[in-house]
């Protein structure tokens, strides 16, 4: 995501939430303007050096409290969430409930999720991932368009809704919940 954010030449911040994982140096390391590598004697690399400076457009922010975090999802343009794996992708439907555009996906439980309320790019695709940022950046039509679906696919989910669908499988069961 972030090679993929730099690729496309967006010039709105992206904000990065969450804890570091661990043993994530690599593959944080173009978050930053001066990554250098340290060398010995003979030429032979010793190590990567982070020496803390972000990118001019990059906020990281180690942690969010609960209303911090609603008015992040809330006011951005949009949230990108390409993750690799999830079991359910809470937070496309945290975003989608808010109104906000998503880009995530189309793997794992994702599509499920999002369904036509988000943009679905493969994970592994840079390009792709590239040019549905700058999609999300440069066409507000598209952005109104999944701010506007997204709260009704996110409500398929909600506490009513999954009611329904468990008193739906209980009666197919043959039990019958309720007064």
């Amino acid at each position: 995501m972030i090679e993929a954010y730099l690729a496309s030449g967006v010039t709105a911040p992206l904000v990065i939430c969450g804890r570091q994982a661990w043993d994530a140096e690599r593959e944080l390391a173009l978050l930053y303007e001066d990554d250098v590598s340290e060398r010995d004697k003979e030429g032979r690399l010793r190590g990567r050096i982070l020496k803390r400076k972000l990118r001019n457009r990059i906020i990281l922010i180690d942690y969010a409290p609960f209303r911090l975090l609603v008015s992040l999802v809330r006011g951005a343009k949009a949230v990108l969430f390409p993750s690799l794996y999830e079991g359910f992708g809470l937070p496309v439907l945290e975003a989608m409930h808010l109104g906000t555009p998503v880009m995530t996906s189309n793997t794992a439980s994702l599509p499920e999720v999002a369904g036509d309320a988000a943009l679905l790019v493969d994970p592994y695709d840079i390009r792709a991932m590239a040019e549905a940022i700058q999609a999300l950046d440069r066409q507000p039509e598209l952005r109104a368009d999944l701010a506007a679906r997204g709260p009704k696919r996110a409500a398929l989910f909600d506490n009513a809704a999954y009611e329904r669908r468990l008193v739906d499988l209980y009666a197919k069961l043959g039990v019958r919940l309720g007064g």
